[in-house]
């Protein structure tokens, strides 16, 4: 720590003390604790003044390292980005076609089934009550069935395929604030402040409660032309 450094420390320190000792009980007090942020404010002013510089190397270095870093890592998302595109493109192409398979097993699963409940009827009519539910039981077997699934999915060691549902929104100005209990529209509440600023409170939306709040904003207090930096000012305070 520098001298500087230590000075300012100390000086937010005994602002600290000299806040927590304040009382206002008249006008004057309520003056002399006005002068008192002043000095805060002045005080504010040159700590930041004081790390400004260093931030901004500091910044600069960091946006030169991720700048760099990006470059050496380009190439390689580029390259994994064609690679998965192609995979999941065979992927899906494989999906497809086990779900071609699984529809033509099924159509010809009911096919089999018509042609036994077929021949359920065809028995009935004709008396033969045994071999028409004999047909008809095997006609509901069939129809039963699950589809042998023939098609495996492709592997590849250290890479998995997950499907993940999602939602896009159609229509905004239709989607709900709750569904099941839950927020999906988040309420904005900077535009909220910018409609009780614009109606100065007055305006009445369900749900909400305009007020007014005070605050105090408080000024450095004018330095000489001649300081222009940290460095320019008084370390003793």
């Amino acid at each position: 720590m520098t001298e500087q450094e230590k000075n300012l420390m100390v000086s937010g320190q005994l602002m600290v003390k000299e806040a927590t000792e304040l009382s206002i009980s008249n006008s004057e007090e309520y003056e002399a604790a006005g002068k008192i942020l002043v000095d805060i404010k002045t005080k504010m002013k040159k700590v930041k003044d004081y790390w400004a510089e260093p931030k901004r190397v500091a910044k600069a270095a960091h946006t030169q390292l991720c700048d760099r870093e990006k470059e050496m890592l380009q190439p390689l998302t580029d390259a994994e980005a064609i690679i998965k595109k192609s995979m999941m493109t065979y992927q899906q192409a494989v999906e497809k076609a086990r779900l071609a398979e699984i529809e033509e097993a099924k159509r010809r699963q009911q096919e089999e089934a018509d042609r036994m409940l077929e021949k359920a009827i065809q028995a009935q009519t004709e008396g033969n009550d045994i071999d028409a539910e004999i047909n008809l039981a095997m006609a509901q077997m069939v129809s039963d069935m699950k589809p042998i699934d023939i098609t495996e999915a492709p592997k590849a060691q250290g890479t998995s395929i997950r499907k993940t549902w999602k939602a896009r929104v159609t229509d905004p100005a239709k989607v709900p604030a709750y569904v099941n209990g839950i927020e999906i529209r988040k309420i904005d509440l900077t535009a909220l402040n910018r409609l009780a600023k614009m109606s100065s409170g007055q305006l009445q939306i369900e749900g909400v409660e305009f007020y007014e709040e005070s605050s105090m904003s408080v000024r450095t207090a004018t330095t000489p032309n001649f300081a222009k930096n940290a460095a320019d000012f008084d370390p003793e305070f």
